[in-house]
């Protein structure tokens, strides 16, 4: 082989070097980066609204409101969740220690009076009490050292997000020609994933009503403190990957159940178990039948797609899944449509 051949071969392997090697510096971003390249197509449209004839100030605006209506309720509702988790830690524990079935006269209190005072169950009891405590001491600590690598990630999210808002239209121009496609089936593509990101907004969002309302109801009916306010918590809660409703049903179905235990009250130890199943049920069917469906509605996309991308993106993105595997799985049914499907049409026509 001569010289100039192996001259010849030289970009094409710098290339592929520096592609691996930017691949690898930045594939520890890479969720935050694509998170905020979302963001920014999403807020679009708001950007072509307030934008005039600047471009930073807007693109900076809307960077700013977009992340400030995800982190300050998150913010907010997280750590009410962490202040009232650990008051009633502390509350059972407490009960713990006085005995937490005292002046019992329903039949239900008596038969945990009579198993709580077995050795093995007091035993298991403080076992799981010390394993809960360990677990709140080791997950604040991990949480609070974990604070600068969300920071960073917000950033990235950030930055991402304002470099796209500003300067993507340029990027997506130059894509037809880089990635080798007609501009006619690049403009289709462009449009389809429109309607898919904002098939999955629409759908999250109206879900999370959806929820909030039913959860709401379901407070009001089984006499929980501020359903109303309970069901906007609901709302906003729905809207956060991983977390969900279960975040607000669940821990006020068990003080229902508890307070019942220790005011010895038959009553509300039942609306405590209803209240669970009527928002297992209910809530619930909101969220895994009804979120599918109307995705699918909007997107334009069978909603077993969009059930599988879900679950498929949290296995493999972790929270982000939520929104990027719906999105992969869409696209790849967009192109599979577009290009395998077409061929074999145009094959059968040629013969």
């Amino acid at each position: 082989m001569t010289t100039i051949t192996y001259k010849k071969y030289i970009p094409i392997v710098l290339l592929v070097f520096l592609v691996i090697t930017s691949f690898l510096i930045l594939k520890p971003l890479l969720l935050s980066i694509l998170l905020g390249a979302l963001f920014a197509f999403i807020s679009y449209p708001l950007y072509k609204i307030v934008k005039r004839k600047r471009e930073i100030l807007p693109a900076l605006f809307v960077c700013i409101f977009v992340l400030a209506i995800l982190v300050v309720p998150t913010g907010f509702f997280i750590k009410f969740l962490v202040k009232e988790s650990f008051a009633l830690f502390l509350l059972v524990k407490q009960k713990l220690a006085v005995g937490l079935f005292q002046n019992c006269t329903n039949q239900f209190c008596l038969y945990f009076q009579e198993a709580g005072t077995t050795p093995a169950i007091q035993y298991q009891i403080q076992e799981i009490s010390k394993a809960i405590t360990n677990t709140i001491i080791s997950k604040g600590s991990a949480f609070l050292l974990s604070v600068p690598l969300i920071m960073l990630n917000l950033f990235v999210i950030f930055f991402t997000m304002f470099y796209f808002l500003k300067d993507g239209h340029r990027f997506i121009e130059q894509l037809p020609r880089f990635l080798g496609i007609q501009t006619e089936k690049f403009v289709h593509i462009m449009q389809r994933l429109q309607e898919i990101t904002h098939g999955l907004v629409y759908g999250y969002f109206l879900v999370a009503l959806v929820q909030g309302a039913l959860g709401a109801i379901g407070f009001f009916i089984f006499g929980v403190p501020s359903p109303l306010f309970w069901g906007l918590v609901m709302a906003l809660f729905a809207l956060i990957p991983l977390l969900g409703t279960g975040l607000v049903w669940v821990p006020a179905s068990l003080i229902l159940f508890l307070n019942g235990v220790f005011q010895d009250s038959s009553g509300l130890m039942l609306k405590g178990i209803l209240l669970f199943g009527y928002s297992f049920i209910f809530v619930g069917f909101a969220d895994n039948l009804l979120r599918p469906k109307l995705i699918g509605k909007k997107a334009k996309i069978h909603p077993a797609i969009i059930l599988l991308g879900i679950f498929g993106g949290v296995f493999l993105f972790g929270a982000l899944g939520v929104i990027i595997g719906p999105v992969v799985l869409a696209l790849t049914s967009v192109f599979f449509t577009m290009y395998v499907v077409k061929e074999e049409i145009d094959i059968k026509n040629n013969f």
